[in-house]
């Protein structure tokens, strides 16, 4: 009626059921078109772009996918392989087998943004039991993935403008990735498929296993940003230190709270002593986690924030970081634990150590801002002193006692102290 030349397509394609790896044979598949504007033709599948099946082929999603229409024919061919290749659009022509190698990359790839992705071939073999896949685009994006269902088989970061992912495996194997991904402003709830791979593994890392339980994606970015937490001490996610110890550190943006959590599924410890082994500072516009670990392993170290000024108690996870220690001989004690009055602004310089020796001279140094005097209980009480720096000092007798507690009072005549930290003393 509009007298436009139109015209039918036939040939292979790789849609939402397309099983990764395949190779084509037999008819064809599929049908699309082109129609002639302006001088000359132009690709368009009004099929997909108006939604998609799911992939048993019974459930059909409408969903406009503006990709398809008068698409460029260097991306049409990603997912379109005409039987006349005249309809490639594309020169120099590109054969089946080229087609059929072509990681598999869907529609909502480009839509949300998207322009590269690496490894460029949908069949991928790991390498020390782990493959990488880089993804990039224009905006911030989320993304998350799964291993032939499972979630838990990688590490996932997200960059500036997109994503790397290490798969791991957990064993030998045939394996299908598939990628979603969701923009940062977009008002969709869900995400939206935007590739897939054939993973093959022949060989596992036995000296790196994933831990049982963690939340991806892993380390600081632009999301971590969002919550408040900026110009991270480690931007990767993983920490390696050999001699069990690490410090964490980020500038703020906003008046934060901090609790946090540090877990292995190497180290049968509770949850009350592996708190005591992070030791958070938290002075102006910074904070600092302190880690001392309790053995050798891989350990997750998730931190959770909420805004002082809202009244809701539940703190939100802002980040994660794995934390590596290889050194055989870690044993790092707990730091002391903390009271009411070690508040935002306190800080700990020595003892770190939350068990002391018996029977020894102990030196405190710590700064405790708006009190008036600071004392150490042990068996006798310990005065502090403050220096022309702010700290409180002092030395402390250990003698004899089962805890040694440092306490505090703002008023300098008051003989009521509340208690700050408390310290072990060890068994004779």
């Amino acid at each position: 009626l509009a007298g436009i030349q139109c015209t039918t397509i036939e040939g292979y394609s790789k849609g939402y059921n397309y099983d990764v790896g395949k190779t084509f044979t037999g008819e064809d598949d599929h049908a699309w078109n082109a129609v002639f504007l302006d001088g000359k033709w132009h690709l368009l599948d009004s099929t997909w772009g108006a939604g998609h099946v799911n992939e048993t082929c019974t459930k059909f999603t409408f969903k406009y996918v503006e990709f398809y229409f008068f698409t460029h024919p260097t991306l049409f061919i990603n997912n379109h392989f005409p039987n006349d290749e005249k309809w490639q659009l594309i020169s120099p022509k590109i054969s089946l087998k080229i087609f059929e190698n072509m990681v598999f990359r869907t529609g909502e790839f480009y839509d949300i943004g998207l322009t590269y992705i690496h490894p460029e071939v949908q069949v991928v073999s790991t390498v020390n039991g782990r493959v990488i896949i880089n993804v990039e685009g224009l905006y911030p994006t989320y993304f998350m993935f799964n291993l032939d269902g499972k979630k838990d088989c990688g590490i996932l970061t997200i960059t500036k403008y997109g994503m790397k992912l290490e798969v791991l495996p957990q064993t030998a194997g045939e394996f299908r990735l598939k990628i979603y991904a969701k923009l940062f402003n977009s008002k969709e709830e869900t995400f939206s498929f935007i590739c897939a791979y054939l993973v093959k593994c022949d060989f596992i890392d036995e000296n790196f296993k994933l831990p049982k339980i963690f939340h991806n994606p892993l380390g600081p970015s632009w999301i971590t940003e969002n919550q408040g937490l900026m110009k991270p001490s480690h931007p990767e996610p993983i920490i390696y230190c050999d001699d069990g110890k690490c410090k964490i550190r980020f500038m703020l943006n906003r008046d934060l709270t901090f609790t946090s959590k540090l877990s292995c599924d190497d180290v049968t410890l509770s949850d009350e002593v592996m708190r005591n082994h992070v030791f958070k500072t938290q002075q102006g516009n910074w904070v600092e986690f302190q880690i001392h670990l309790p053995a050798a392993g891989l350990y997750v170290f998730t931190i959770f924030a909420k805004e002082k000024a809202k009244h809701n108690p539940a703190h939100d996870h802002v980040c994660e970081y794995f934390i590596s220690c290889r050194g055989k001989n870690v044993h790092w004690p707990s730091f002391p634990k903390i009271f009411s009055s070690w508040t935002d602004g306190c800080e700990l310089i020595e003892p770190l150590s939350g068990i002391l020796p018996r029977n020894e001279m102990v030196t405190f140094k710590l700064k405790i801002p708006h009190v008036r005097k600071v004392q150490v209980y042990g068996k006798t009480p310990c005065p502090l002193t403050m220096n022309k720096d702010g700290y409180w000092e002092g030395r402390c007798y250990t003698q004899d006692s089962k805890y040694l507690s440092v306490g505090v009072s703002d008023k300098m005549f008051d003989t009521k102290f509340t208690f700050a930290l408390q310290y072990e003393i060890e068994d004779s």
